[in-house]
């Protein structure tokens, strides 16, 4: 998630073809076409009967689409004599990569909900329109949220993506855990460090703001010239940053630092992802906690429960496809078919917006992160896609290594908390 800390500044404006690809007609989007746009040979179902498409997925997904593509052509005949070629394109890299050159680009690819304004003002989004109404009541309401722009799908949903608190249950209780004031009190061992996180990276220092009602960019996280995370109650929380990072007991741990802690038993709780917790788990062993994340009281008493930010994993086809009725095929099957759906997650346990996975994933009492992430996405706050954001990362990496360097205390806490606002409302570019 250090990507996130990076400015997102758009590549360019695709050529005005995309938008006559992404607005295509009826006719265009229930027939394949050619590369010259003429129309192919098509099956009796009326898809092109020998379509060419390109699937973009991480490296660590790609045994898992080549089965799920096997399975496509298996359950849909007309699909049979597809040409469906793969390539490795991380969905955090999508927007970066589709921007370059979308007539090059995958036909059908796997991106990140933050991505889907800017692909979709860069014409870069097929606009779904093949069974929508179904992938709707399919998938949770926030993750259509996160998938439309105006009304309009424009990505199929696929996970959520948030992040949970792993601890060492030999250095706390799961009531000890409720509470970040209860769990920094404790005297843990000599050489171990009570609590970590990345504090420079504002995916999870935000955590705190929010939980303390404070927003990005308005309730609706879409109103560019609002952030109060300088009112009275984000000073409350830049106040208790200031106390944390000043702590001993705390560090500022990320990544290969944050499991290494974990491994040699030297780090008693951190906020990570749960693309962490198949390691994590692997050097606690019995003593292996993770669950939602924690409560804390702030200075005034009060006690507030950290809201982390929530992002989705989606799916979407390419509006300069030359087949967008067969992408959008193959895009809906592999993300809202059931048969799909559970194979992905026997061979890549993790979350699902889709409704029809609630009950396999409720029956896996072996997951206890996964679980811990379903829990603390209904403690989260959906992560703004609006192109403004990019302004927020780098003054929230400024003030979180402020805070660590001790340049930024509770002295100038409120000039600091103004100025990384400022900085994020800024203009863009």
């Amino acid at each position: 998630m250090k990507k996130k800390v990076l400015a997102m500044v758009m590549a360019g404006i695709l050529a005005a073809g995309s938008l006559l690809a992404g607005c295509g007609s009826k006719d265009e989007q229930k027939t394949g076409a050619d590369a010259k746009g003429q129309s192919a040979e098509k099956t009796e179902s009326g898809y092109a009967k020998d379509a060419k498409l390109k699937v973009w997925g991480s490296q660590e997904d790609q045994d898992m689409y080549k089965k799920l593509i096997e399975m496509f052509k298996e359950e849909h005949p007309e699909a049979a004599e597809w040409t469906i070629e793969q390539a490795v394109v991380m969905g955090a890299d999508a927007k970066t990569e589709l921007l370059k050159d979308a007539s090059t680009a995958a036909d059908v690819f796997d991106f990140a909900s933050d991505q889907v304004m800017e692909l979709q003002a860069a014409n870069a989004l097929y606009r779904i329109t093949k069974n929508k109404d179904q992938i709707v009541a399919n998938n949770l309401e926030a993750s259509i949220q996160a998938a439309s722009v105006d009304g309009e799908l424009y990505g199929y949903p696929v996970a959520s993506t948030t992040f949970v608190m792993f601890y060492d249950k030999s250095m706390y209780t799961e009531e000890e855990v409720k509470n970040l004031n209860t769990m920094m009190e404790k005297e843990l061992p000599k050489g171990v460090t009570n609590f970590s996180m990345d504090i420079d990276n504002g995916w999870y220092s935000s955590c705190f703001f929010q939980g303390a009602g404070c927003r990005l960019f308005g309730e609706s996280g879409t109103e560019a010239d609002k952030c109060d995370f300088n009112n009275e109650k984000g000073l409350l929380v830049g106040n208790y940053l200031a106390d944390l990072a000043a702590n001993k007991k705390f560090a500022n741990q990320d990544g290969p630092v944050l499991l290494k802690g974990f491994e040699n038993r030297t780090l008693g709780a951190s906020f990570t992802g749960t693309w962490d917790a198949e390691l994590i788990k692997g050097y606690l062993g019995d003593d292996y906690g993770v669950t939602t994340l924690p409560e804390v009281t702030l200075e005034d008493g009060s006690t507030i429960q950290l809201a982390s930010m929530m992002n989705f994993n989606l799916t979407g086809v390419n509006a300069q496809t030359k087949y967008p009725a067969e992408a959008m095929l193959l895009a809906e099957y592999l993300t809202n078919s059931e048969s799909a759906l559970k194979t992905r997650y026997e061979l890549r346990p993790g979350s699902s917006t889709n409704k029809l996975m609630e009950e396999t994933i409720a029956a896996d009492a072996d997951n206890e992160a996964l679980q811990a992430l379903t829990d603390q996405s209904k403690l989260s706050i959906m992560q703004t896609s609006i192109p403004q954001v990019a302004n927020f990362w780098s003054p929230a990496e400024a003030f979180g290594a402020g805070l660590m360097n001790q340049t930024i205390t509770r002295d100038n806490m409120q000039e600091s908390l103004d100025k990384m606002v400022q900085n994020t409302l800024s203009k863009l570019g």
